[in-house]
């Protein structure tokens, strides 16, 4: 299942990008020929569709990245979480990423899961708990990895997310599952919350 989703996700991306990112840049294209040969008045309001264009151009690239990140795949984990964080931080909240000890490289698919992990656990810091800053922290312990992301947000009551069988959580607890992994968090009303997720590592043998 989780296989199928990469490969839908994978096919989306280049959807977005080849297609709708083509439409989108040969319509700018169109646009800056007809303003060269427009009056003032004219070109005014064009320049102004331009630039929502390129607005939109960043934001077709963002989408189409956050769904295959290529800098995963060719560069792995450390880099794309480092391009991840940069991208998502603005003037309201600051992403910061840190890796320890990483020194025995996780596998591919280990990779990718635990990217997919880390963005679902961030989008929903974002959205819910409207922090200044998180912090994403991968350790490498001596027989599995550990992974923490802490936000200073609003944080919320333990008891109620047991209750809580939001499809979010659920796409993060069945991708720990997949690692063989386990999950605990921990948050406090207007503390913040930490979510810590760990897993063992997977020798040249498994």
């Amino acid at each position: 299942m989780l296989d199928g989703q990469e490969q839908e996700r994978g096919r989306l991306a280049r959807d977005l990008h080849d297609g709708l990112g083509g439409l989108l840049s040969g319509t700018k294209l169109h646009l800056s020929h007809i303003t060269e040969q427009s009056d003032p008045s004219v070109k005014n309001q064009l320049s102004k569709s331009i630039d929502q264009l390129d607005i939109a151009v960043d934001e077709l690239r963002r989408v189409a990245h956050n769904l295959m990140p290529d800098l995963l795949q060719n560069y792995g984990l450390e880099e794309a979480l480092a391009d991840y964080a940069s991208r998502m931080s603005n003037d309201n909240i600051e992403i910061d990423v840190q890796f320890l000890h990483y020194t025995f490289p996780m596998t591919k698919e280990q990779e990718l899961i635990t990217y997919r992990i880390i963005q679902e656990l961030v989008n929903n810091a974002i959205k819910h708990a409207s922090p200044h800053q998180i912090i994403i922290q991968l350790v490498e312990e001596e027989e599995r990895y550990s992974i923490t992301v802490e936000d200073d947000g609003r944080g919320f009551e333990i008891d109620k997310l047991k209750n809580n069988n939001s499809a979010g959580l659920h796409n993060i607890n069945s991708r720990i599952r997949f690692l063989n992994g386990n999950l605990h968090i921990q948050s406090s009303v207007e503390l913040g919350t930490s979510i810590e997720f760990y897993f063992p590592k997977k020798t040249t043998h498994d």
